[in-house]
């Protein structure tokens, strides 16, 4: 889940988006102690041959007296703040019901009267600019509390509170015991392999970018590359530190998520892995007959029909020898990769090095 105003959810995209209280007006700014717009006006030429002039005018006012008539341009420069404004606030409701992928929920409290009737929203809250189709829902919804209301209310009979049991009342015969075989040990997750190798930043590093994968391949690349992911370091820190990275190793853990991602989308391979197919799952989950639970980061169904379980490993080398380090990871997951062949039907298996832009299939 994740939190943020409007303004910085433009670009930005979800499958499910909620946008809370659009019925609340928004905060009447103090009144300055001036008042000004500015505009850019045209001056008509001074001869068929010349042409026209551009300019700008200023509309200054200031406050009025205390005591005093409102001062008529001062009122009417703010006028024109508050119409920008509206408009505006229109445009950031287009933005907000634009970021969702499948489902948008927008949330409000609709006013009534003491009859019981609708009343329009404030004409400065978001819901006004939707009100000529929200308003259609309310008047729904208050038949039907009204009705729940009247359903509530007490009867003339009240029922009776205690049911009492007959006094010769037993226990029935308890159902009979279900037959269950508790899983072998070490199934409840796939084995874990050790990472004594991999310090804990950079073990943390390898979660989030995992997580951004996801949602890369969920945008089928669609409006990704460098300069987005250098935008993003900021979300990078702040989910790291979510996950307990010290100050310490926050540099290092953040520049190894941009990293990875950056490779991944100027690497052929990676644009391949993480892009559209006629089907693909990142994180799949999957359970296994023998009750083995399981999770591949990348599976795949390409176009020529052959299926594929990826997994991304975010581990550096820095030694001379990177294919000697490359074929030792793949002895190190062969088992791990084998399971996930077994459980989707003979797939084949991959290894993808977003850091080192290295791959290994078999």
């Amino acid at each position: 889940m994740e939190i943020m105003t409007i303004h910085k959810a433009k670009g930005l995209e979800w499958d499910n988006v909620i946008v809370p209280g659009l019925d609340r007006a928004p905060r009447s700014g103090e009144r300055q102690l001036f008042a000004w717009k500015q505009s850019t006006v045209s001056s008509p030429p001074s001869s068929s041959s010349s042409p026209r002039t551009r300019g700008s005018s200023l509309f200054l006012a200031p406050i009025n007296e205390t005591g005093t008539d409102k001062e008529p341009l001062y009122e009417y420069v703010r006028s024109l703040d508050k119409e920008a404004e509206d408009i505006e606030a229109g445009r950031l409701l287009y933005v907000a019901a634009t970021r969702a992928r499948h489902r948008l929920h927008l949330l409000a409290c609709a006013r009534a009267n003491d009859d019981g009737e609708l009343k329009s929203p404030h004409k400065r809250s978001l819901l006004a600019k939707a009100w000529f189709e929200a308003g259609k829902c309310f008047p729904s919804f208050f038949r039907n509390i009204q009705r729940e209301a009247l359903d509530a209310a007490p009867s003339a009979t009240p029922p009776a509170l205690l049911r009492r049991l007959p006094a010769a009342y037993s226990l029935p015969p308890p159902p009979a015991a279900v037959a269950w075989d508790a899983p072998p040990e070490g199934r409840d997750e796939e084995a874990q392999i050790p990472f004594d190798w991999a310090q804990e930043p950079a073990r943390l590093a390898g979660v989030v970018v995992h997580g951004w994968f996801q949602r890369i391949a969920g945008d089928g690349l669609r409006g990704w590359d460098a300069a987005r992911v250098d935008g993003l370091k900021p979300r990078f820190v702040r989910e790291l530190e979510r996950l307990g990275v010290p100050p310490a190793g926050m540099d290092r853990a953040a520049g190894i998520v941009a990293a990875a991602l950056k490779n991944a989308l100027a690497d052929e391979r990676g644009r391949w892995i993480l892009g559209p197919h006629p089907h693909a799952e990142s994180e799949h989950r999957i359970t296994t007959p023998s009750r083995r639970r399981m999770r591949i980061d990348r599976y795949i169904e390409d176009a020529q029909g052959r299926r594929w379980v990826i997994d991304f490993k975010t581990g550096e080398h820095r030694g001379a020898d990177q294919n000697a380090y490359l074929d030792e990871q793949v002895r190190r997951y062969a088992a791990q990769l084998d399971a996930y062949a077994k459980a989707k039907d003979g797939a084949r298996r991959a290894l993808y090095f977003p850091l080192l832009k290295g791959w290994r299939d078999w």
